[in-house]
């Protein structure tokens, strides 16, 4: 598929009978702070058979299990909304017919937007997926007492397709990966702003995990 051109022109323009304008702004995340860790007055081998059932009954798929290291790996894949913040992007169009407004959170699983590259209009839909895999580590810090760890890897994968009013076609797809309290950053928003598109981790998917463990 051919690739979108980068640039995006977001400069007030002619556009055939009348004037038109088009704008793309990017809000980076907020900052997030969440525990990967907690510690529970039981014993290790308890916590690891309460654990196994709990994980699996949830809509994680457990990929490995290693009572000896006291290590159970899960993974998600699906919309990444909750648990990725990548920012916020407002975009609009204006001619003489009117005006649109478009605002999106940047980790939104699916939407579409135009813009105007002069002098055609550019159709937008933009689409989020998140793989993630969790590393869940069970240490054995006394005889009744337990610390469980929570880490996970990141990789947001994101697909822009346009297609002008001329009838150009365009995709581009792309992905960055990061951990639990990392950050990454795609080469730009998408559809013709230049600002870079940071993710981070919201701190819920290890909420999450945390909180089936007892």
């Amino acid at each position: 598929m051919k690739k979108i051109a980068p640039t995006i022109s977001v400069a007030a323009a002619a556009l055939l009978s009348g004037c038109a304008s088009s704008s793309i702004s990017y809000m980076p995340p907020s900052n997030h702070q969440s525990a990967i860790t907690k510690t529970i007055e039981k014993p290790r081998d308890a916590v690891w058979a309460d654990s196994v059932p709990a994980l699996g009954k949830d809509f994680f798929v457990i990929n490995n299990l290693d009572k000896a290291s006291g290590l159970i790996n899960v993974s998600y894949s699906g919309d990444p909304h909750d648990y990725v913040d990548c920012g916020h992007i407002n975009a609009s169009f204006e001619n003489l017919s009117g005006r649109r407004d478009y605002s999106f959170d940047g980790s939104v699983k699916d939407t579409t937007y135009a813009l105007y590259k002069y002098p055609i209009l550019v159709n937008f839909r933009r689409q989020m997926n998140l793989d993630g895999r969790v590393n869940i580590i069970f240490e054995a810090v006394g005889p009744t007492e337990t610390r469980v760890t929570v880490n996970a890897r990141y990789v947001v994968q994101r697909q822009l397709n346009a297609r002008a009013s001329n009838g150009q076609t365009g995709a581009q797809a792309d992905s960055v990966a990061f951990s639990s309290r990392g950050h990454a950053a795609f080469s730009e928003a998408g559809g013709g702003s230049t600002a870079r598109t940071e993710c981070v981790p919201t701190g819920k998917l290890e909420q999450e995990i945390l909180s089936l463990i007892q």
